[in-house]
């Protein structure tokens, strides 16, 4: 029942949109009203997710109004004829479905938050958005969990304003972390608690990460860790010189992916990328691990100016990242190029820098 409403969405020039990203769009109408709880319940970029409504209210199945979107009754009845079951979710509310408690270690969720309420503010240029405190804090949990942390010599890039580097040094469990960063702010925060704490085995460093690693980079770390922009050459210059980062007998990385900048096709296409061309397998998806606070800017995106209702910005958490998690087998690959594509930082499906 969905291809011809597949058909239309393709004819309009969304080509990576399939039957289920029709399905969780009326599933998730169900549910709310809201044009960014729907991007939450939907997983697609923002702009498909603007097109497909606009399909669905061509086809009379949705109606489009200034204080929200709302289901017709044919649409009810559509949904109901294809199968289409309301949206549930049963998360975990002590965890908030990571599977990590971040309240488990309350002093250094304590201490990391009286540390991060000065943190300087998301810059629009670098595609800057901090997640919660509670998520950096789980993901500390979950990397100590797996045995990434203790003894291990980790590279955090270009994800600082989460400040995951900074509390990845406050465990003391590690040998090295070396946080990077094209923010020179996030930097001299960072330097600065670092010597007010006394933290020896920690250091930040000023780098773009577009432009290659010099020799001292290149195989000294057990563990990268980053959030990178999505588009394909973002994906390299964070994935990739995150994976050149490692030492020849292999180890992890971390990173983040949403669905409400790339499609699920992009996925399979990184996914593809990470095991055949670089040689990793992926051990860890964990939808929603991430939550991002909303940031200032966000007025001013592209995603704002998509929104088919009057609430422009959010008032509620709705971005949010999977937490992956690969491993290099022995004989992966190390790129180190320079990255000059000048599609970095936005795309088709990205739409909130």
């Amino acid at each position: 029942m969905f291809e011809k409403l597949v058909e239309k969405v393709h004819q309009k020039g969304v080509e990576r949109i399939y039957w289920k990203n029709i399905e969780r769009v009326l599933a998730g109408l169900f549910d709310t009203s809201n044009f960014w709880r729907l991007v939450d319940h939907a997983d697609m970029p923002v702009p498909y997710l603007k097109v497909v409504l606009e399909v669905l209210s061509d086809e009379g199945l949705v109606r489009v109004e200034a204080d929200g979107i709302y289901l017709t009754d044919k649409g009810k009845e559509f949904a109901k004829e294809a199968g289409v079951a309301p949206h549930v979710e049963y998360k975990c509310p002590a965890c908030e479905g990571r599977g990590v408690a971040f309240w488990q270690d309350k002093e250094f969720y304590r201490k990391f938050v009286e540390i991060a309420k000065d943190r300087p503010g998301a810059i629009q240029d670098f595609d800057q958005g901090a997640v919660t405190p509670e998520t950096t804090i789980s993901r500390v949990l979950h990397m100590h969990s797996r045995g990434d942390i203790e003894g291990k010599e980790i590279i955090v890039m270009g994800a600082e304003d989460d400040l995951t580097g900074l509390a990845i040094a406050l465990t003391q469990k590690a040998k090295k972390v070396l946080i990077i960063d094209i923010d020179e702010r996030l930097i001299e925060f960072d330097n600065k608690w670092i010597k007010e704490l006394g933290l020896k085995n920690a250091e930040a460093r000023v780098w773009d990460l577009r432009n290659p690693y010099t020799e001292e980079f290149l195989g000294k770390f057990d563990v990268f860790v980053t959030d990178p922009p999505e588009t394909p050459a973002a994906f390299k210059a964070f994935i990739g010189r995150g994976i050149a980062t490692i030492k020849d007998r292999g180890g992890v990385g971390y990173f983040g992916l949403t669905l409400r900048d790339s499609s699920i096709y992009r996925w399979k296409q990184f996914q593809k990328e990470l095991v055949e061309f670089y040689g990793a397998v992926i051990t860890d998806i964990i939808q929603d691990f991430n939550h991002y606070m909303n940031w200032d800017y966000h007025g001013n995106t592209v995603a704002a100016r998509v929104a088919l209702t009057e609430q422009k910005v959010p008032d509620f958490i709705w971005y949010k990242s999977a937490w992956y998690r690969i491993e290099l087998l022995p004989g992966f690959k190390r790129v180190n190029d320079p990255i000059s594509d000048e599609v970095f930082y936005l795309d088709e499906e990205g739409s909130t820098t």
